[in-house]
Order: structure tokens, then sequence, then C-alpha cells
């Protein structure tokens, strides 16, 4: 039964365990209970990517530790469904089958679920794993935000919608293969303000967070999740939609004692030391990744670092800011308007080097960085886009450090009408970071 079902796809191998009654909860209290939520009713979902993840998963569930937990919850073109997984059973077990469909891109439903794991699983601690689209700090774009994906449309594609802040969940009859809502509307997603408050409201803190996601690496996004979770890891990149290799994640990373042991398995899969190989650097199929983990208790000592630099810049409060030559530093994403007028996603780092911040300053704030940054690791090069032969090649380990952050540019307001997310300094100036850190100061 376990072969049969592994080897069928998701629909199948979870029809599987259909007739199970729901899951009561432990009697004894567990160690560590990891919830994978995979918010899929968008184009990952139609690319069946969480079927791949799902049996991943499945192929390491002896794994797991005995007095352990993983839950495993899916949301695609069926209703949502959670499932429990344990280092003796032969199939997953159905905890919850939901009867109509609900966004799981919203704070409600990401509450509804956490809520559920922590009344029926009592646990020393708990983690969470979210896999679906993003765009890290972003504000949700407008109703009126128009696509325009070069590349696709060159392919001769319909363009997929710009929008994917955390999660996104298209809803019934909305169009999962383009990332559209019904009739073409925006789709359901959480802003980082909406992911933390559901978390919170759950009543869970986790010891980490996960996401296998793109574009969740940034300072503005920790900074904001810094009293929900102990850890943040997360790629500052557009990551490739195979996302993790789960097998070796379940077996190495997600119970481990030390949060860095996930992002570190994370990352040896796409250096080709996990299990199985990955893609060498001549391969179409490469992507190449980055891959970061941020202790949040430190972000408070690193944003004050951030506001002495920031001191020292010429910016007049209320007025126009220093713009600043970013040509040198490294760049986890272009602005362009084949990537929807996104901004740039500089390293944080390499930022404030370019930036001309003086040797002693730059010392202080990697010493602040190497304190909150824990772990960091990348391939030589990897994918930045918008084109398919668009590569970015990384520098030194002393250079970089793997998490990025917003650096106010001229040219946000400027293509502000262009642009999804409209005035992409004044959407920063509504995060926690800005006036942390200091930037209300500089005249941005």
């Amino acid at each position: 039964m376990f072969w049969l079902c592994f080897g069928l796809p998701l629909t199948a191998f979870l029809a599987c365990s259909d007739d199970d009654e729901p899951t009561p909860p432990p009697q004894e209290k567990l160690g560590r209970v990891v919830m994978v939520y995979m918010s899929m009713q968008n184009s990952l979902g139609s690319s069946q990517f969480h079927v791949n993840d799902s049996t991943e998963i499945v192929q390491a569930m002896a794994s797991i530790p005995e007095n352990d937990r993983l839950l495993l919850f899916i949301d695609d073109d069926l209703p949502p469904r959670m499932y429990e997984l344990k280092h003796d059973l032969q199939t997953p077990k159905l905890v919850k089958r939901w009867d109509k469909d609900f966004s799981t891109a919203s704070k409600e439903g990401l509450q509804q679920v956490l809520a559920l794991m922590r009344t029926q699983y009592s646990a020393n601690e708990y983690a969470l794993v979210v896999g679906s689209h993003a765009t890290g700090w972003l504000p949700k774009p407008g109703e009126t935000a128009v696509s325009s994906n070069a590349r696709e449309q060159a392919e001769g594609q319909t363009p997929s919608a710009p929008w994917r802040t955390i999660g996104i969940d298209v809803g019934d009859n909305g169009n999962m293969r383009i990332d559209k809502g019904p009739n073409g509307t925006v789709p359901d997603q959480m802003e980082i303000a909406d992911f933390a408050n559901a978390v919170s409201a759950s009543g869970v803190h986790l010891c980490y967070i996960l996401f296998d996601a793109c574009l969740m690496q940034n300072v503005e996004t920790a900074y904001a999740l810094r009293k929900i979770t102990d850890y943040v890891i997360a790629s500052p990149i557009s990551i490739s939609g195979e996302g993790a290799y789960y097998t070796d994640l379940v077996r190495y990373g997600l119970f481990n004692g030390s949060p860095d042991m996930v992002a570190i398995t994370y990352m040896s899969y796409y250096k080709g030391q996990g299990s199985i190989p990955y893609y060498t650097e001549n391969e179409s199929k490469y992507y190449g990744c980055v891959m970061s983990s941020i202790r949040t208790e430190a972000l408070p000592q690193l944003a004050s670092t951030v506001r002495n630099i920031l001191a020292q810049q010429t910016g007049t409060p209320g007025q126009q800011g220093t713009t600043w030559d970013m040509s040198e530093a490294l760049n986890y994403h272009t602005y362009s308007s084949y990537n929807y007028y996104r901004p740039h996603f500089f390293d944080l780092y390499s930022a404030f080097e370019a930036m001309g911040t003086d040797k002693a300053s730059l010392k202080e704030l990697r010493n602040a960085i190497d304190q909150t940054v824990t772990y960091y690791g990348a391939n030589k090069k990897f994918w930045i886009g918008p084109w398919y032969f668009d590569f970015q090649t990384m520098p030194e380990a002393a250079e970089y450090c793997g998490v990025s952050a917003f650096i106010p540019l001229q040219i946000y307001t400027d293509n502000a009408v262009n642009s999804a997310y409209g005035d992409l300094n004044a959407a920063f100036r509504q995060t926690e970071w800005y006036e942390a850190a200091g930037w209300n100061a500089t005249g941005w």
C-alpha cells in the first residue's frame, strides 16, 4: 500500500487516507511539530509542484523523530486538507478535510490552520514551512495592475499576474495557470503585517519559519516577523519552482536542533551535495540558489547599527534624500518593466558598501550582520532575470550576506504610475524597518 500510494499522483495518493477518521489529539506532549503549509491554488499548483514536494516528504516519513510530527496542509484545486506524518505510519493520516474551499492566502485562513495545529498537537515548539508565491515586503498591487512579462509573451504564453506578496490563492473559478482570480481580478494574498498577525492570533510562537518561496529573505520582512519567530530562513532571490528537496529537508533539517541546518540542507541540494544530484551550470534547468538564516533576536541591534550609518548620510528630513550610485551593489532581483517594476533587491552588506560607507562603519555593520545572519550560502551563479540568460555571479563570501534590503531611489517615484505597486519609496515608508533603521531621518 505504501508503494502504491507513493507512486500515484497526489490526488490519488491523498485518497488513500480518505476513509480515515480525524486524528485525536495526542496524549503526550510532543517535541517539535512542523507544519508544511502549501498554499498552491495558483500556478505552482497548476504545474503540480506540490505533487513532487508531497512525494518527497513521504519518502522521508520514517526518519521523523519518534516524539515529533510533520503536518502537511495542502490547498490546490480541491478543498483544503491536512495530514499527519510520523515515523511509524505507512501512509499519511488524514487530520481534517474541509468541506468548502477557503483562502489560504488570507490571515484568517493561516490563523485557522495554525490554531488547529496548536489545539490538536501540544508540543514544546512549533515550526512553519510556507510553500507558495511571494514578493517579500512589497504591498498588494492595485486592481488595475497591468501584466507585462516579456519572457512569457515571447514564448507565446498568456502572461501571469505580477501579484505575489506572501501566498496567493485564486479562489473558486479563478485561473490557477496565470494567477488571476475570477474574471481576471487580483487573487487573495497576505501582506507581511497580515502574516505576522495571523501567526500571533493563532497563539503559536515559531522556532523558525522556512519560506520556500521567492524573495522572502529581506531585512524588511524579517524585522516585521521578529516577534512571532526565532529564525527566518529564506532566499533573497526568485527561486526555482521546484524549491526545496524535501526528502533531505525532512531527514536532516526540519527536526534538527539547529535552525541553521534547515538552511544548510536546503542549500546542499543546489550545491550538488544532496542525496540526489542537482543540475550542472551548463544544463538548461540550472537555476542556482541563495539561502540564509536570520536570528530575529539580533535584528534590533542591526537596525541600530544601520541607523548610526544613515545618520552620516546627507539627507534632510522631509526633503528629497541622497541619491546613490548602486551600480556596483550585488543585486538579487532586477528592476524592470518585464519584472512588473518590482524594485532592486540589493544585498544588505553590498548595498552599504556601494553607498560609500566608511571602513569603520562597514566593520560595525559586518559585525552586526554576523550576529544576525547565522548562515548564508550560494551557488557561484544564480538566475536573476528577466531573460533566461540573465545570471548573477556571486562575489567572495565576505562581500555579501544573503539578505536583501530596499534602498530608496528616485526611479521608483518616477515610474510609480507604471508600477503595479505604486510609488515603492512611499510603500517602503510603511514598513517597520524604515523607522527602526533610521531611514526616516535621511530625507526619504
